[in-house]
This record gives structure tokens, C-alpha cells and sequence, in this order.
């Protein structure tokens, strides 16, 4: 018998899926991702071999104040990893409300769907911050051209009645920290205006970049040593807002070291479900970021604050480092993206979201004025294009060089199964997990294809959702007392999961990573499975 007649069922080893429709190209840039040097490597990307689709890069979008319901439900639809909520001046009833109606649209489109989605939430901290006056007259907004004189001042009795010539700024030490030549931007940095004088509490200025000014905007003074607590009382009313109502991040900006961290981890109290997220945007940050990650559960990268701190042809130095670091260390980090129109990408954004992908992000954030379905999308296509460019050969090999041996075992098992996942072009991992830890591990050692991760618990399923590759599931049936029943039936979920989504077809080779036995601790038992013809998923099996 012909074993490539196509009347005649093909065995796993048989099953050509990796080749374009030319039969000449590998898909999913295979033959790039394992070539033997770095040259190799980039000649043999090809824009003729196909994308997987699936994304394994996450996205946090900060959802707009007036984002409709039917435009979260979209975005939902898009893959939306963690939905960022920030609100002006941190009012605390309109957060509040948006935390609420994303929780009733999670819910509705976990019923339309079929199963729970793990949509995690995530608030701002503000932190340290300076801020302008109220305009005078109740006006909305002023307009500073380019070459004007205005002034800064912090005396008071200004506070309600910022114009053109005088701008109230609420730091009582504004003229010992700034010298004539310094920098100030205003509204993260839409207004620039340059020091020319400084007279005890008014500091004369000229506008350098013209701009709108508009009541309550942030003042920023690049390399200036600004002394002010890291968290401010209505900084205190929002963590314990987070606490109450179960928030899974929270976004950390103005943090300059690591007691800076520990200080918010001393405040929440120990509350290990509420992770912590730090941006990573002014110069002294950088200077102490071994022990900013090392406290850290997540770091994000803001180059656009930094573009105001340190100089701009050095930011991307100061990224690609920070990509690095958090990689070998193995927590999440991810970059902010820099969006100008609302409807489509230019070819320098395209490049800043793929090259943020190649070096090692995890997820990207994208900024409220931007997050529409159309950007998502557009990114979402990026990042599936752009994941499988990574040298896959390099980046496996210098994750497992820096882990220290001995070590523990649940190391070398998650090591094992990335391996074995590249060896045999597995089209998924499924890993069955409690608490998270293993998911983690296996995603710190970057697999090529889908992280199936199946847990009882939808809070562990949610803090999933900021690491590279996870694709959480939440499993609602209630243990048997037969514990190789249930570990049979949560894998043939992971498997048939994933054949709805379009992840796992015939004939693929899967790994499973689970416990051997109840009650194991850690997992101890990796498997190599081919996809079965048939849908695995019986009808008992709720999730």
C-alpha cells in the first residue's frame, strides 16, 4: 500500500504540516529558528512561510472611559490578556464602575463562548507625581506657542487660577531643584518649556515645543531629585480599593528602587494575589534595575517617559537590557507601544511592536487613546508574524546555561518538556497546574507553541495571563475521587480545547506535563501524545 496515497489515513510521523502550500517553504519560520548561527538565522526568514495562529504574546489594553460595551466585548474576542483601567485624577466611583462593567461583560462572553475567560484586571498607582493648577475661569484648556515667556510658581494663591503668564505647579520646593537651561514638560511632555530665571518661588520660562495646557496635567522634570512619598493617601485609597475588590495588577509608576516596592508590599499587607507591575520610566529606575526585578512580580518598559530622562538614542539600549534581564530571571515584562493614529500602523510602529516581540517581551501595552478593535487586531497580526523570527536555537540554549545545578527538580522536568515540544514540533504544551508555578517555569524557557494550562482555580488562571505562550482554561467539575479519571479528563480538555481553537489538528504530537500521583507537590511526569481524529471532549466535562 502507497503510505502517501491520500485514501489511506496518515500515521503522525507521515503528516507533512509544517510545509507552505508550495511544499517549499517550512511554516512558522522553522528552518530560521533552528539554524546553526545568527546569519543563518536571519537569511532564512522568509515572508513566504506562515504564521501559527496562535498569539503567544499578551496584551494589557488600557480600556478608553467611554469604551462601549459592545467595543470590550470585541477586544475580548481579540485576545485581550489583562484590561488595564486608569482613570483621571483616580476617582475612585469611575473606577469603581468600569471595574463592574468589565466584570458583567467578562461574564456575558464567558457564557457566549462557552467557557470561563480568564480576563485579569489591572489599576494604576500613580505614584510620586506633580501636578499644575486649575485653569482660571473654569476654561477647559490654553494654548502655549512656541516662543511664549510664562512662569511657574508654587505659591497658592495661584492654585485655582493657572493662565498663560503664571502656572501654579504643586511642589513647594520647585525653585531649589530647578536651574536655568532645565527642562520642564508638561502633560507628559505635550508642552516643553525651558527655565530661563529662577526668583525665589517663580521660575520664568520659554516655550520651547508649543502645546495645549490643561487643568491638573503632570509636570515633569527630567533628572530632577524630586522628594516626595511614593505613595500619596489617594495613592493609599486605591491599593486598598484593589484589595477590596479583588484586582489582580496593579501598575506601579514613579518607583525609583526597590525599598520603593517593598514599601507598597509592606502596605498591602502581604496580599500575595495582588501582584505587582512596576514601570520601569525615569533614569534612576534604570540605575537600580537588578534589584527593581528582583522585587518585582512584572516590570513594564515606558520609552516614552524615558525619552524624557535619558538620552533618546540610548533608550533603546536601555530596553533591549531590561528584556534580557527579566528573561533570564523569568518574571513577565512588557512594553508600552507609542501609537500616533487610531486607525492603522506605520511602518516605524510595525518595527517598534516586532523588534519589542524578538527580544524577548512577554505582552505589550496599548495606550487608551489607541485601543480600538482595528490596532488590536493589527498588533495581534504583528505579534504572530514577529514570534517566530526569535532564534529559537540561541534563546533555548542560554535560558537552560543560566540555571544553576543542582537545582530543583520541577526545573529539569519544565526544561525537558520546551525541549521535547521543539524536538517534535509539538503543537501544544498542556500542562495541568494548582497554584502556577509550573506553567511559569515552563513559559520562562520559551516554547514555540501553545502553553494549554488547565487549573481549577480562576484567580491562578488569571495572574497567568501576563506570561509569554499561557493560554489559561478554567476546569469547574469537581474531583471524582479517581484521580487518574481526572487527570485523563483534564487533558483530553487541553486537547480539545485546542482543537477549537484551530491550535491542534490530526496527527500532531502534544506534551503533557502533570503529577504522577495526588497530592505529589510538584509535577513529576511528562508525556509525548499524538492528536487522535475525534473530539476527546465528553459531554460530562464542564469548563
Amino acid at each position: 500500500m502507497d503510505p502517501y496515497n491520500p485514501d489511506c489515513p496518515k500515521l503522525p510521523w507521515m503528516v507533512e504540516f509544517f510545509k507552505s502550500e508550495d511544499g517549499e517553504v517550512l511554516n512558522n519560520q522553522l528552518e530560521a529558528a533552528f539554524a546553526s548561527t545568527a546569519l543563518s538565522h536571519l537569511s532564512s526568514l522568509s515572508m513566504k512561510s506562515k504564521a501559527s495562529v496562535f498569539r503567544a504574546s499578551q496584551l494589557v489594553c488600557t480600556l478608553p472611559l467611554n469604551a462601549t460595551c459592545h467595543t470590550i466585548e470585541e477586544l475580548m474576542s481579540l485576545g485581550m490578556s489583562v484590561a488595564r483601567i486608569t482613570v483621571p485624577g483616580n476617582q475612585k466611583d469611575k473606577i469603581l464602575e468600569m471595574i463592574a462593567k468589565v466584570r458583567v461583560l467578562t461574564e456575558r462572553f464567558s457564557k457566549k463562548i462557552g467557557r470561563i475567560y480568564p480576563l485579569a484586571l489591572a489599576i494604576d498607582v500613580r505614584g510620586p507625581e506633580i501636578r499644575i493648577g486649575k485653569l482660571e475661569k473654569n476654561r477647559d484648556s490654553l494654548y502655549l506657542p512656541k516662543g511664549k515667556l510664562t512662569a511657574l510658581t508654587s505659591d497658592e494663591a495661584y492654585e485655582e487660577f493657572v493662565n498663560e503668564d503664571m502656572i501654579f505647579v504643586d511642589y513647594q520646593k520647585l525653585s531649589e531643584i530647578i536651574q536655568p537651561g532645565d527642562k520642564v514638560l508638561i502633560d507628559y511632555g505635550a508642552l516643553h518649556l525651558s527655565a530661563i530665571e529662577v526668583a525665589e518661588s517663580i521660575v520664568k520660562c520659554i516655550v520651547e515645543k508649543a502645546g495645549t495646557l490643561i487643568g491638573r496635567s503632570s509636570v515633569i522634570i527630567p533628572n530632577a531629585p524630586i522628594d516626595l512619598p511614593v505613595i500619596s493617601s489617594e495613592d493609599m485609597d486605591i491599593l486598598k480599593l484593589a484589595i477590596d475588590n479583588h484586582i489582580d495588577y496593579i501598575v506601579v509608576s514613579g518607583i525609583y528602587s526597590k525599598e520603593n516596592i517593598s514599601d507598597i508590599k509592606r502596605l498591602v499587607g502581604g496580599v500575595d494575589t495582588l501582584q505587582i507591575l512596576t514601570k520601569i520610566e525615569n533614569s534612576m529606575a534604570v540605575d537600580n534595575i537588578n534589584e527593581i526585578i528582583d522585587e518585582s512580580d512584572g516590570v513594564c518598559i515606558d520609552c516614552e517617559r524615558l525619552l524624557f530622562d535619558i538620552p533618546k538614542e540610548k533608550v533603546f539600549l536601555v530596553q533591549k537590557s531590561i528584556l534580557a534581564k527579566c528573561n533570564l530571571k523569568g518574571i513577565p515584562v512588557i512594553c508600552s507601544t507609542n501609537i500616533a493614529d487610531v486607525t492603522t500602523l506605520s511602518k516605524s510602529e510595525v518595527c517598534d511592536i516586532a523588534n519589542c516581540i524578538i527580544d524577548g517581551a512577554d505582552g505589550l501595552l496599548i495606550n487608551q487613546s489607541v485601543c480600538t478593535k482595528e490596532i488590536v487586531k493589527e498588533v495581534s497580526v504583528i505579534c504572530k508574524e514577529a514570534e517566530p523570527a526569535v532564534y529559537q536555537r540561541q534563546i533555548f540554549n542560554e535560558l537552560i546555561y543560566n540555571i544553576p545545578t543542582p537545582n530543583e527538580s520541577i526545573y529539569s522536568l519544565c526544561i525537558s518538556a520546551v525541549e521535547a515540544s521543539l524536538k517534535t514540533s509539538a503543537a501544544a504544551i498542556i500542562c495541568l497546574t494548582t497554584s502556577g508555578r509550573t506553567a511559569k517555569l515552563i513559559s520562562r524557557f520559551k516554547p514555540r507553541c501553545p502553553l494549554i494550562v488547565i487549573t481549577r482555580y480562576p484567580r491562578v488562571a488569571r495572574l497567568l495571563r501576563l506570561y509569554k505562550s499561557i493560554d489559561p482554561i478554567i476546569y469547574l467539575k469537581a474531583f471524582s475521587g479517581n484521580y487518574d479519571h481526572d487527570l485523563e479528563d483534564r487533558v483530553q480538555l487541553g486537547i480539545t480545547y485546542g482543537k477549537l481553537m484551530g491550535y491542534i489538528k490530526m496527527g500532531d504530537s502534544l506534551v503533557t506535563v502533570t503529577g504522577s500521583r495526588p497530592e505529589a507537590g510538584i509535577p513529576n511526569s511528562m508525556k509525548i501524545l499524538y492528536a487522535s481524529d475525534y473530539d476527546t471532549l465528553l459531554n460530562k466535562i464542564r469548563y
